[in-house]
């Protein structure tokens, strides 16, 4: 699955080509199913710079079927991360990047939580914070901020959520003070905190008012990051490096089978891919988006 040209999701084809062959300590592993993010669609677009065509999908789940590391055998089934090409039928990584799959994990959940889950812990890893101490996080009823919404309360942290109207029971049940995006975002937000002050805020949206509220609060004393590079390079509010390792995803799996972390999977099949960053780009997406590979015949 690659990108020909930068642009809108109409500009996402499907190819083939011949596999290399595997590198020393590398794994290869036939896809069951890849995530869909925002990274993806950056790559997309070209905002994050190269050159086209470029290869989609970074999470995926599925069955190694070869591998020159002793760590991993052909037939385990796992759980991948940090790829270049993981929306494929097969995708090479380094064995550092998988985890088994846990037997009772739905694969969809599998190929979901990596780039969504590491991308929340890594966020909320970026700060010193005690329990009761508030954050806000803007645009949280997509993927990751769901994951880290629940994160956060865990932690005992008090948490408001910025978002569409429209999502405001979804963040309240996820246990976040909801507060309606759009003008005087700032007045919302204090009024929601009933005079505590914020002592940090996570932006995931991007748009003018939330990077004027990470401004402001900086002024004021707190601490904000974005994980939106236009954010970052407008405000020059920091951006957070995304730590990809297993001791970060062990962490995510642990949440999940605790029931501490849940996160809603939405699948499309591998054909209405275009379709499905066209959601991606609309924010009509909550928690994970998964393509079905089911049928891939490596499996």
């Amino acid at each position: 699955m690659v990108a020909e040209k930068f642009g809108g999701p109409d500009v996402i084809t499907i190819d083939e080509r011949d596999m290399p062959d595997l590198a020393p300590g590398g794994v290869r592993v036939a896809v069951r199913a890849a995530g869909v993010n925002q990274l993806d669609a950056r790559r997309r677009t070209g905002s994050l710079g190269g050159e086209a065509p470029v290869p989609l999908g970074g999470a995926f789940a599925g069955v190694v079927v070869e591998s020159n590391d002793a760590g991993w055998e052909v037939g385990e089934e796992v759980i991948g991360w940090g790829a270049e090409a993981a929306a494929a039928d097969l995708v090479d990584v380094t064995a550092d990047r998988l985890a088994a799959r846990p037997g009772d994990m739905e694969w969809e959940l599998a190929a979901g939580l990596p780039a969504v889950g590491q991308a929340a812990l890594s966020a909320l890893q970026d700060f010193d914070l005690e329990p009761n101490d508030v954050i806000v996080i803007h645009g949280a009823a997509g993927g990751v901020g769901t994951a880290l919404i629940q994160l956060a309360v865990t932690r005992g942290l008090r948490v408001i959520a910025t978002a569409a109207e429209e999502n405001r029971e979804y963040l309240r049940e996820l246990g976040a003070v909801p507060v309606t995006e759009g003008d005087d975002l700032s007045g919302r937000i204090e009024a929601a905190t009933e005079g505590d002050p914020v002592a940090a805020s996570i932006d995931l949206r991007g748009t003018p008012e939330t990077g004027e509220y990470a401004d402001s609060l900086e002024g004021a004393g707190g601490a904000a990051i974005t994980l939106v590079p236009e954010t970052r390079d407008s405000h020059g509010i920091a951006m957070p490096l995304v730590k990809l390792g297993s001791a970060q995803m062990l962490e995510l799996l642990d949440a999940v089978s605790a029931g501490r972390l849940k996160l809603p999977v939405e699948t499309v099949p591998l054909a209405d891919v275009a379709e499905a960053h066209r959601r991606l780009d609309a924010d009509e997406v909550r928690g994970a988006l998964v393509l079905d590979l089911s049928d891939n015949p490596h499996l």
